[in-house]
């Protein structure tokens, strides 16, 4: 039952029990039938009379006697019957009794209600929304966007600066964000989780490459923080990416040492160890550059981050399927058009793993997996469940824009083969 109908049903009827009690007395009719005072005084009378009758009969009383008598006895009656007609005029009790039971049923229901509106909560009885507490993304850009103009405004606070920077990763806008950290770093001077992030957001912005600026930044990190998790990780991918296995092998062991044994993480590193090996045991002698050489030469095989390469035959940690496009919208695709295609844990906005590619023909095949993570963030294949989203943009920009085209969101699980997306909306 609605819990609106209840309350009002339990309402009405403590008010019609309060009217109950408060109106019986007001209505009820007295039941003890009493003589009338008009028969009581000609009974009176009568008695009164009857005894000068008797006197005049005795000889007590002489005619003329018995006569002003008489006189004096009607002359009593008729004052007190012109009294009582006085009083007649005035309303009767039970009338008085009427009117103040109208008075009441009039007024205490509708003081209840005026009170309840006044000092009650009647937004209480309105069903909410299931869904409150989570942005649009229209909202979400339009959030950003006022804060990024603040700091124009402001620019001497660095937490602003750190907020908007981690705002813009989220939306899939690295090269600001990388921009914004940069500004964090000159304001608020250098911290090792600025700096892990700045190199991570930078590395997302150059095609998930660590080698070169990113990896440095990571260094200062480290070097501010040696335990620092995130700034190991980032150095052990740079290493892989020079293909210096063992030294990425070395960072790894580094980072699984601070970790808890059984945990998510402590899997994913071992993984991650264990994915190079097998890939340097694979490596035919003398293929693999070493770590002066690459520095010297700036050769080196570009790689996935090691930490998204776990070997996913075995862990089940891709998402793969297909994007279609409804009919309804299919004259709004050109060609040129970018096809991304997120994954993102269930009531986040940071995405898991993200794909980008030209949108070519329809329908689109796709495949998620730990290579497209966030370098040091959450992996595909350690999250129970994501959200899978696609959308079309014509300007090849990540942010959702006006004219974009949107595909239902689809949960499932990492492992997954034939999931299908619709891209059946238009963002307005």
């Amino acid at each position: 039952m609605s819990a609106v109908p209840l309350f009002w049903g339990i309402a009405l009827f403590l008010l019609a029990l309060t009217l109950g009690v408060l109106l019986w007395p007001l209505v009820r009719r007295a039941r003890v039938e009493a003589p009338t005072e008009d028969a009581a005084r000609l009974a009176v009378y009568r008695d009164q009379k009857r005894q000068l009758d008797e006197d005049l009969a005795a000889g007590v009383l002489g005619a003329t006697d018995h006569a002003a008598g008489v006189d004096e006895l009607a002359r009593r009656l008729g004052v007190e019957i012109d009294a009582d007609s006085a009083l007649a005029s005035q309303p009767p009790r039970e009338r008085l009794g009427l009117v103040s039971a109208l008075a009441v049923v009039a007024i205490i229901p509708a003081a209840a209600i005026v009170l309840y509106l006044v000092v009650g909560t009647p937004d209480a009885l309105r069903p909410q929304s299931a869904d409150t507490s989570r942005p649009s993304d229209r909202e979400v850009i339009a959030m950003v966007e006022t804060l990024a103009a603040k700091m124009k405004a402001n620019p001497a606070d660095p937490k602003g600066w750190r907020l908007l920077a981690r705002s813009y990763a989220a939306l899939g806008r690295y090269d600001e964000s990388s921009a914004a950290y940069a500004q964090a770093v000159q304001r608020g001077g250098e911290d090792a989780d600025v700096l892990a992030d700045w190199a991570e957001a930078m590395a997302l912005a150059h095609g998930r490459r660590v080698s070169g600026e990113p990896e440095k930044l990571a260094q200062r990190a480290l070097a501010l923080n040696p335990e620092h998790g995130k700034a190991v990780a980032l150095l052990a991918t740079a290493a892989f990416e020079r293909r210096d296995f063992a030294g990425s092998i070395t960072l790894w062991r580094r980072l699984q040492a601070s970790l808890a044994p059984g945990s998510e993480d402590y899997a994913q590193t071992q993984a991650a160890i264990d994915e190079i090996e097998r890939i340097r045991a694979n490596v035919p002698p003398g293929s693999a550059a070493s770590p002066s050489e690459s520095s010297a030469t700036g050769a080196g095989n570009a790689a996935p981050a090691v930490a998204a390469s776990p070997d996913r035959s075995a862990t089940g940690g891709t998402v793969a399927g297909t994007v279609e496009l409804a009919p309804a919208i299919a004259a709004r695709a050109a060609p040129g058009d970018t096809l991304y295609v997120f994954a993102r844990a269930p009531g986040s906005r940071m995405p898991v793993a993200v794909l980008r590619a030209p949108a070519g023909s329809w329908p689109r095949s796709f495949e998620l997996d730990d290579s497209m993570s966030m370098a040091g963030g959450t992996k595909l294949s350690a999250a129970p469940s994501v959200n899978l989203e696609a959308r079309v943009s014509h300007s090849g920009n990540a942010t959702p824009q006006p004219g974009d085209l949107v595909g239902t969101a689809v949960e499932t699980r990492p492992g997954a083969r034939d999931v299908r997306i619709v891209l059946d909306r238009v963002l307005p």
